[in-house]
């Protein structure tokens, strides 16, 4: 038994998602899946509704046809069902077509009460079906439809009194007046009621945008006040950081630069000192890229980008190598948290394996934009080295593991006269956020 149920729910899950599928087919394609708009609800009923009555509508024609009564009216109706589908789709309006359609199915009610009975006839109870579905299918015009009623009430009573029918009434009905005014009366309490529960639903509808708006701005406030905290704790850590590490550093190596001096002559010493130097300085510089990760925007590809055109302007001129760069503007664009500072490291170490590999006399930098990714390529003119295979290389290996481990592309491109590093670091839009 549960397993019949589970099959029942299944398929009516399926059923519902392929109902979906149609209804976003005929939707505007700038409404389609944007749910906010404030349109789709409107359109997504409209919509909704002309798929689920114009099947029904087909049911009518085809029992009138084996009546011997006209069907043109109805494959008529259908036909503006149709139009009014393909008008929401390409032009997001449906009010011309559907008001079409309306004095059309008035047409074609009419025709049908006209011949069994006017005022008289069963079939006046289609015009509060009608009435049913033009409510439920336009909410905000939907019950105009109340007075349209009435007024084809009237007519009818008209037309009724001013017809000689060939048979005869019973009297248990009445004259014409009684039904015309029990189905005035149905129309008025039957379309109040339901245009009533339409403004209703409408009124908690906006109540809850109102509320969901509210909390949103909230949560907007709530978010930039913490950001705002978050930034003022970063830039004390960084603040912190250089007047405490970075003076120390800087101490360590002018002490070391003058035990370097005063060792002079001592040559089992100096290697040792210069080690101390080399380090301080490699720390130092590391210091500043972390530094300048904690307190810039650094998941700006722009940032990034100007901060290692800086770097590889003032490196390249201590070789009296030219350096230049170019890049495309990266609007609305970010990194992940920790993707900058691992491409700082990675061009750092590509930067310096052109000075110590390639004797390249010129280095450019380029960065272009795409729409999951931005690329970052160094280029040169020098010439590449084969490896030694004796000895290991840790700074392509490197590279190769960053890239890896934070899911860059990497493409190394090597010829005689240029080599050339291209990083691809994925992004994503700040539209989508």
């Amino acid at each position: 038994m549960l397993y019949f149920y589970l099959e029942q729910l299944n398929a009516c899950h399926s059923y519902t998602m392929h109902f979906d599928k149609v209804v976003d087919y005929f939707l505007p394609a700038g409404i389609r899946h944007n749910n906010i708009h404030p349109q789709y609800n409107e359109l997504r009923i409209v919509v909704s509704s002309v798929i689920v009555g114009a099947p029904l509508m087909l049911l009518f024609p085809i029992l009138i046809f084996f009546l011997h009564k006209p069907v043109a009216g109805y494959l008529i109706n259908e036909g503006m069902l149709i139009i009014t589908l393909f008008s929401v789709k390409l032009w997001g309006h449906y009010r011309i077509p559907m008001s079409i359609t309306a004095f059309v199915t008035y047409f074609i009610i009419y025709d049908w009460i006209k011949d069994s009975g006017l005022i008289y006839s069963v079939n006046s109870s289609i015009l509060h079906m009608y009435l049913l579905a033009a409510i439920w299918s336009d909410k905000k015009y939907g019950w105009w439809s109340i007075f349209t009623n009435l007024f084809m009430f009237a007519f009818i009573y008209y037309q009724t009194l001013h017809t000689n029918f060939e048979f005869t009434v019973h009297p248990a009905l009445g004259g014409p007046l009684y039904p015309l005014i029990v189905n005035c009366l149905i129309t008025v309490f039957f379309g109040g009621f339901l245009a009533y529960l339409q403004l209703d639903q409408e009124r908690d509808r906006v109540k809850i945008k109102t509320l969901q708006d509210q909390k949103i701005t909230l949560l907007d406030e709530a978010v930039k006040k913490r950001t705002e905290q978050l930034n003022t704790m970063r830039e004390s850590m960084a603040t912190d950081f250089h007047d405490e590490t970075g003076n120390m550093l800087s101490a360590i190596t002018r002490q070391a630069s003058l035990l370097k001096l005063k060792l002079s002559s001592e040559n089992k010493v100096l290697p040792i000192v210069d080690s101390i130097i080399k380090n301080s300085n490699r720390l130092y510089a590391s210091s500043k890229d972390f530094l300048w990760h904690l307190n810039h925007n650094s998941d700006d590809p722009q940032e990034l980008f100007d901060y290692l055109t800086a770097y590889g302007q003032l490196y390249y001129n201590q070789f009296d190598v030219a350096f230049s760069s170019k890049g495309d503007e990266s609007r609305l664009k970010q990194f992940a948290p920790s993707a900058a500072l691992n491409v700082i490291f990675i061009f750092k170490e590509a930067m310096t394996n052109v000075i110590k590999h390639s004797g390249a006399s010129e280095v450019k930098l380029f960065m272009t934009c795409q729409i999951q990714h931005i690329t970052y390529i160094l280029e040169d003119n020098g010439s590449w080295k084969d490896a030694d295979n004796e000895r290991e290389h840790y700074g392509l290996t490197n590279m190769e593991r960053r890239c890896k481990k934070n899911a860059f592309g990497f493409t190394l491109s090597k010829q005689p006269t240029r080599t050339r590093i291209e990083i691809n670091v994925p992004v994503y839009s700040l539209n989508n956020l």
